[in-house]
């Protein structure tokens, strides 16, 4: 009687453990038969238990210690495949590309899948970059200071002097605001500062002397040359861009975007040089730029597997402007001073490109750019351009390309 009585309670054990372990491997599956739900009811679209019906054949059954065959309660039947195990800690829109919910309404085809999952993000970047294009040949070593008949060139005896920039950092920060899966806003904000400066001397031998390539060819300068000259150059720009991306292609793999804003830029030319011999001399020039208008471009990102990414982003921007250019040029043996400046309204085009790669962080909060970019100014007014204008008085087509091009780091979060 006692082992009728342990063998029946370890098959109800059984049964009771074994249908709910049974049913934690299953998760969103409907409890099996003879598993009641909330509130004591029997779960429906089963076939019912009708008191009285027997669960198997009587043979198959033991006695209870009640005097009733112990009932054998089968565990039901899967209702399909089991669920993927779900790690502690899994965020829903982290599956190594930072695709979350859906972005059909961005996506060519209907095939897009995850577009931005955050609602800020903030960067800072670090800019490596050298102006191009703008360098200043301003005094040179010649083998005497006596004009060559017929106004020919003179003779140089060492390397020209000049102003060129080098590379120079700068940087670059700013923010989106993403209004939803496809389309953000963005503010940003550029400062960029060069100097150089050089110095050229007359050399070893006491008849060379140094003349200068900036003074104005009427005043005494073109009889008196120097022993040296000193120059220093800078360049200078500011840029504030505030603009819309909205996507138009995205299957998480590929990402493509238009962007369009404002753009508001100045930028600066200062350039000055001491000469030094029986007198001295000073050449100063400034040439500034201000302008605002309308920001345009395209944009892309593609996974490269993994956590990497491949961007590249291409834009333009019509700046409608200001351009201010001064002259001055005074020495301690001529009365005669020079001090012309010079206006005109310019619309002066900017073209960027940018290509680089982009390492995400595991949940796409994270993310680390590296690059190169280029950009190009066109229709300036170029501080070389300016002095042959005011040696020559001729000031029609001052309208060059100055070019920037460097290293872009660049560091990410978003929230």
């Amino acid at each position: 009687m006692k082992t009728r009585f342990f063998f029946s309670l370890a098959a109800a054990a059984v049964i009771c453990l074994g249908g709910q372990s049974l049913n934690a491997q299953y998760p969103g599956q409907a409890p099996g038969y003879g598993f009641q739900g909330p509130g004591g009811m029997m779960p429906m679209g089963q076939q019912a238990m009708m008191p009285g019906s027997p669960m198997m054949p009587a043979g198959f059954a033991q006695a209870s210690p009640f005097g009733a065959p112990a009932a054998f309660i089968p565990a039901s039947a899967a209702m399909g495949q089991p669920s993927q195990v779900i790690p502690v800690g899994y965020q829903s829109d982290c599956d190594g590309k930072g695709c979350g919910g859906g972005c059909d309404n961005c996506s060519k085809g209907g095939k897009g899948k995850g577009g931005a999952s955050h609602d800020w993000e903030f960067y800072g970047e670090f800019l490596y970059l050298r102006a191009r294009d703008a360098e200043v040949a301003y005094a040179v070593p010649i083998d005497g200071p006596i004009i060559p008949p017929g106004n020919a060139p003179r003779v140089q005896v060492a390397p020209i002097g000049v102003l060129d920039m080098d590379f120079q950092p700068s940087f670059r920060a700013g923010f989106n605001r993403n209004i939803d899966d496809c389309t953000r806003i963005s503010a940003e904000y550029t400062m960029y500062e060069s100097g150089t400066s050089d110095q050229t001397l007359r050399g070893g031998n006491p008849a060379w002397v140094v003349h200068s390539l900036v003074s104005h060819p009427s005043t005494a300068t073109a009889a008196q040359d120097f022993t040296q000259a000193d120059g220093q150059y800078d360049i200078s720009f500011d840029m504030v861009d505030v603009d819309v991306r909205k996507l138009f292609y995205n299957d998480c793999d590929l990402r493509i975007g238009w962007v369009l804003g404002v753009r508001a830029a100045q930028q600066e030319q200062r350039m000055q040089v001491d000469f030094a011999g029986t007198g001295t001399e000073t050449v100063a020039t400034d040439i500034d730029f201000n302008g605002v208008g309308v920001k345009f471009g395209i944009d892309g990102e593609m996974s490269l597997g993994g956590q990497w990414l491949g961007y590249a982003n291409f834009g333009g921007s019509l700046l409608p402007g200001q351009f201010s250019a001064d002259f001055d040029q005074s020495q301690s043996y001529d009365t005669r001073v020079i001090d012309t400046g010079w206006e005109a309204g310019r619309i002066v085009t900017i073209w960027d490109l940018e290509l680089g790669i982009s390492r995400v962080s595991r949940c796409g909060n994270y993310r680390l750019n590296a690059g190169y970019m280029f950009s190009a100014w066109t229709n300036t007014v170029q501080t070389d351009e300016w002095i042959e204008a005011v040696h020559t008085n001729n000031f029609i087509g001052m309208d060059s390309t100055m070019t920037f091009d460097g290293l872009v780091g660049r560091f990410e979060a978003r929230y």
